[in-house]
């Protein structure tokens, strides 16, 4: 990046400010952040992959704790309903690793119990558009401007 200071300084400014902006969205405001996986649903924790919901953007991450960092620990929907986010926030693991005849992420996790939920009920389930970024290339500066706009589209527009 010899030579390219400047350009890096305005790009890294412009996440900055991207990120400032989804944080201020995200105040007040909890999720349960999950990977889709073989027919199951992990919620993940503040520590890997999709770390950036909870720990920049600021969403309270009702999954946080003792959860393991690359899979995350396989969860009830009794407790998703349990805990009643506000926000839900899905990465489709199958999806992104091309898994064939794999279940939709959105036929496992609406069902009849987690169409009880807030997040349900008020249109806050959020598909991360870009599951093999999210899953697979998280970041680098390509993978970020794209995470970033996955969020920007469905809370900011």
């Amino acid at each position: 990046m010899f030579g390219m200071e400047d350009k890096i300084e305005t790009l890294m400014s412009d996440f900055d400010s991207r990120i400032q902006t989804l944080a201020e969205f995200a105040e007040g405001k909890n999720a349960i952040v999950g990977l889709c996986t073989s027919g199951s649903f992990n919620v993940l924790g503040n520590d890997g992959r999709c770390s950036i919901i909870g720990k920049e953007i600021g969403f309270t991450n009702l999954g946080d704790g003792d959860v393991t960092s690359t899979h995350g620990n396989e969860t009830s929907f009794e407790l998703i309903v349990e805990l009643n986010p506000d926000y839900m926030f899905v990465l489709d693991r199958d999806a992104a690793i091309g898994t064939e005849g794999a279940q939709l992420a959105q036929e496992i996790v609406e069902n009849e119990l987690i169409q009880g939920t807030d997040a349900y009920k008020n249109g806050n389930i959020v598909y991360l558009e870009h599951p093999a970024v999210w899953y697979t290339a998280e970041g680098g500066v390509t993978a970020l401007d794209v995470m970033l706009q996955d969020l920007e589209t469905v809370l900011l527009s």
